[in-house]
């Protein structure tokens, strides 16, 4: 009877414990642009050649406050509050998968939290749920691009600390930047994306990007997702200080995006966006390294194998 009373605890916080995701409000949008709407088979398939059509396609492409941006240094205003960039540490049991994507290379998955401000300086917690990439850069830096720009996708959970009705930006995303360079060494991270025998990550620590930025400001800004439908509910942090990148992992990015005909001189980079009269924030990320909070995850193998040993307990009373 005690066994069964703790097994009836454990399966009561598995179940507690699972995360409410804040969705998006376009009803053709959830996790991401789904495969099949990618191509010129219809007249409604988006592409990098058509960029330019995707408001006809998707009437939020054609709103206000879309993205990228060229951020213009010198005209962003000082922040005083700034996201604290401080993942907990991934563990085996939260792998990251390859989304079978035919526009970037994208792994999924469930990693901890961070806390980031929206523009209206109140601050909420988010989840990271996949990262991606686009070469070159989206955003760029006064008139510049980068080789390449990996996006971390955020997004807000609903709690007992907030609700999704009162956060406005359902997603925060960090953009950072990388660069070429002859003596940059291989990132462990980007290497499933491109060997066939794997097609997950296991283990990897998401602040070891940070670690290795010598300089840690942002721009700050509100946007909209870079792809269809292009939904304008994306608090943006890009880390304009660019990290190394190998040329021989630039060149396995580069490679996927020319194997396809919907990639214009190898790119699949969405054009520059107008500001349209949106403040531009400056400030410096708070890293703090990797915290040892516990998270329980519900999986329903779990939960299966927790409810068979407590009908085994009852059956045997």
């Amino acid at each position: 009877m005690i066994l069964s009373s703790i097994l009836l605890i454990c399966l009561i916080d598995q179940f507690v414990s699972q995360r409410t995701y804040c969705q998006l409000p376009d009803p053709i949008f959830n996790d991401g642009i789904k495969n099949s709407t990618w191509g010129d088979t219809d007249p409604s398939d988006w592409n990098y050649l058509n960029s330019d059509e995707w408001k006809s396609k998707v009437v939020t492409c054609g709103a206000s406050f879309q993205s990228p941006i060229n951020i213009v240094t010198s005209t962003a205003i000082k922040e005083n509050s700034f996201p604290a960039i401080n993942y907990i540490l991934k563990t085996s049991t939260r792998n990251y998968w390859e989304a079978q994507r035919d526009y970037t290379k994208e792994l999924e998955g469930e990693y901890d939290f961070i806390t980031a401000f929206d523009i209206s300086n109140q601050q909420y917690k988010y989840y990271a749920r996949q990262f991606h990439f686009h070469s070159p850069s989206e955003h760029q830096v006064d008139g510049k691009n980068f080789d390449l720009e990996v996006h971390f996708v955020h997004q807000a959970v609903e709690d007992g600390e907030q609700s999704c009705n009162d956060i406005r930006n359902k997603l925060t995303v960090f953009g950072l930047l990388f660069q070429q360079t002859n003596t940059a060494s291989d990132y462990e991270v980007f290497k499933p994306w491109f060997d066939d025998t794997v097609n997950k990550v296991t283990s990897f620590d998401m602040n070891d990007f940070f670690q290795k930025m010598t300089d840690k400001t942002y721009y700050h800004y509100a946007g909209s997702l870079t792809t269809i439908p292009c939904s304008q509910t994306v608090n943006w942090y890009v880390f304009t200080s660019p990290l190394p990148i190998s040329k021989s992992q630039l060149k396995q990015f580069k490679d996927f995006i020319d194997n396809d005909d919907y990639f214009p001189s190898q790119s699949n980079n969405r054009p520059i966006q107008n500001l349209n009269g949106r403040t531009l924030y400056k400030g410096t990320a708070s890293f703090n390294g990797v915290t040892s909070l516990p998270v329980i995850e519900a999986s329903w193998s779990i939960i299966i194998q927790m409810v068979s040993l407590l009908l085994i307990q009852f059956i045997f009373i």
